[in-house]
């Protein structure tokens, strides 16, 4: 019996789980956009004349699934190929096109995903269904980063890098350096990008019109964050293939992977502390935290502190710690995403703070198993590690929470000044401390492939819907507004206020946009005449909706300050570029 399932109220759920802190080829058949742009390849017969076998999904989905072979650089099919798994469900009754999908990361696979929106939004199925896992990912050839174990082993440890020291520097240093040289070990690292996956994308739409001897003029889209990032890309790469697009929880598509991470420390920030801790306050009663948000922040950080100090000790004592108090920050910040998550953020603190009082308690793990899966192993950075967490043969393969880096990493430039970056660090984790020290260096500083550029106008594609939150702690709004702001005539952005989840549409919290993007996919077909602002419904046990002081109505809105201040990394970034020779 195929599975069913509400999806949109995980939407934000998912798109937590990737939560991450980072080419001429003969013959066409017709002409594809952007022909006269030498950067855009055309596609060898060879490739669309495949016969694919379509089998039933792994998944008990009700789309058939195949094995697509692609060439792993679209510019230079010679390099030899990659497979991408796609999954396709055709439309009940008349067709209106073809739709697909992506769920962000990147990193995180989207072969089951459109067809899971349907199953609750139900007049998605008015389209031909296509799923992929993007290259790299998921089912599609796999991506990994590898290292040894005795690399891993001499990596040095701190409890805290909260804690910006010469101490902490040097274990980022050494970090950046090991996780670099591991992500870059495989061929096809320089490949994985958003171009690349572009390209395939544009693949994917001509070869289900002869698979499934359908026309296919225009691709329509649902993207969640790093998805609004590749659906602006394809939209700049092929403008005449764009139909509906929704790009949902926006990164600055406009600028740079660099320049969007310049805005998380503060943007996690203000969803934790103008959101997460009054709801915990309204609720003392269940979560016992704090009458104030004040008063809950007073407790977060005397349980963290308190972590610090005993991870500290376990350390010193070649130990791995249980429950270090960066574990504390990655686990809350990975359950701000959905607003159905913030009871789970209020228990987990509360077994922090039960563990923090008296470690020897096995009270606090049955909490932590309750509320979340293996919390621990999907921390990007853990830096709580011993001989004993490294099992296994030579090669240790370390890719989760990293090769979702290496799209950023090939997409855009990276600053190389490491001095720069660590002060850039420092002064996060003073101003935003929830997770302003993670802003840091990252593999990228060592990457060895050259990166991509790209400068995103939308020229010649109708108008986009873009969907964002006044609180997002993922993308933040000023980002959004931003890349809005400079495709101001291709796009309508619509504002969801005093809300922060990350991924609104389908089942999500606000009915305002949940109409408007309705009518848009399957009766008007076009987007609002202008800009829109929603409402929202309360959080979890709320009864009404409690305002948020940000940059949509509130009476200090930042929008202008950070989208400046994001200039001007922008302008460090390409003083480093052309200090480096990257062009």
């Amino acid at each position: 019996m195929p599975r069913r399932r509400r999806f949109g109220r995980g939407i934000a759920v998912l798109l937590a789980t990737a939560v991450a802190f980072l080419a001429p080829v003969p013959m066409v058949t017709t002409p594809v956009a952007h022909a006269a742009d030498p950067s855009v390849p055309t596609v060898p017969e060879t490739y669309l004349n495949q016969k694919l076998t379509w089998d039933e999904c792994v998944e008990d989905l009700d789309s058939k699934c195949a094995k697509v072979t692609v060439p792993m650089d679209w510019k230079n099919p010679s390099r030899g190929n990659l497979i991408l798994a796609v999954a396709y469900l055709p439309a009940k009754g008349k067709s209106q096109g073809l739709l697909t999908s992506n769920p962000g990361g990147p990193s995180v696979p989207g072969l089951s995903l459109t067809e899971e929106l349907s199953a609750s939004k139900g007049n998605l199925r008015q389209y031909d269904l296509l799923g992929f896992d993007p290259r790299g990912f998921g089912r599609s050839s796999k991506i990994k980063c590898e290292t040894t174990k005795d690399k891993l082993k001499k990596l040095p440890m701190v409890a805290d890098r909260r804690v910006r020291n010469r101490t902490t520097h040097a274990m980022e240093v050494a970090e950046a350096k090991l996780f670099g040289e591991a992500c870059s070990s495989q061929p096809l690292a320089r490949y994985i990008n958003t171009q690349q996956t572009v390209w395939d994308l544009e693949f994917l739409r001509r070869l289900m019109e002869t698979s499934w001897d359908k026309s296919y003029p225009k691709l329509n889209y649902i993207g969640y964050s790093y998805g609004t990032w590749l659906g602006a890309w394809y939209a700049d790469t092929y403008p005449s293939r764009v139909g509906k697009f929704i790009l949902d929880s926006n990164m600055q598509w406009t600028s740079t992977m660099y320049a969007n991470q310049a805005l998380d420390s503060m943007s996690f920030q203000r969803r934790r502390d103008k959101m997460l801790f009054p709801y915990l306050a309204r609720h003392n009663s269940d979560f016992k935290l704090g009458k104030s948000a004040k008063a809950v922040k007073k407790t977060y950080e005397s349980t963290r502190a308190k972590l610090a100090k005993q991870a500290k000790k376990d350390l010193a004592k070649k130990k791995t710690p249980v429950l270090g108090p960066e574990d504390l920050d990655y686990i809350t910040s990975s359950l701000i995403y959905a607003n159905e998550s913030f009871p789970s953020a209020g228990y987990i603190i509360q077994a922090a703070a039960k563990y923090a009082k008296k470690p020897s308690s096995s009270g606090y793990s049955r909490t932590l198993s309750k509320r979340i899966k293996t919390p621990m192993k999907k921390a990007p950075f853990t830096v709580q590690r011993s001989a004993k967490a490294v099992s296994g043969s030579a090669k240790i393969d370390i890719s989760d929470g990293l090769a979702g880096t290496i799209v950023r990493c090939n997409d855009s430039v990276t600053p190389g000044n490491l001095r720069a970056l660590l002060q850039r660090a420092d002064a996060d984790a003073k101003r935003y401390p929830f997770t302003g020290y993670l802003n840091t260096i990252s593999l990228c500083a060592y990457w060895k492939f050259k990166p991509q550029t790209r400068t995103i106008d939308l020229a010649g594609a109708p108008k986009m819907l873009m969907f964002q939150s006044e609180g997002d702690p993922a993308t933040a709004y000023e980002g959004a507004l931003a890349a809005h702001r400079k495709t101001g005539s291709k796009t309508v952005l619509v504002s969801v206020d005093n809300e922060g989840q990350h991924g609104l549409y389908i089942d999500g919290p606000s009915k305002c946009l949940e109409a408007i993007g309705d009518a848009y996919l399957f009766t008007t077909g076009n987007p609002p005449p202008r800009d829109t602002r929603c409402s929202t419904s309360p959080l979890p046990d709320d009864k009404k909706v409690y305002p948020l002081a940000g940059p949509v109505s509130g009476a200090k809105s930042t929008a202008k300050k950070v989208v400046k201040a994001k200039n001007y990394d922008l302008k460090r970034v390409r003083a480093d570029v052309a200090k480096r020779g990257l062009g």
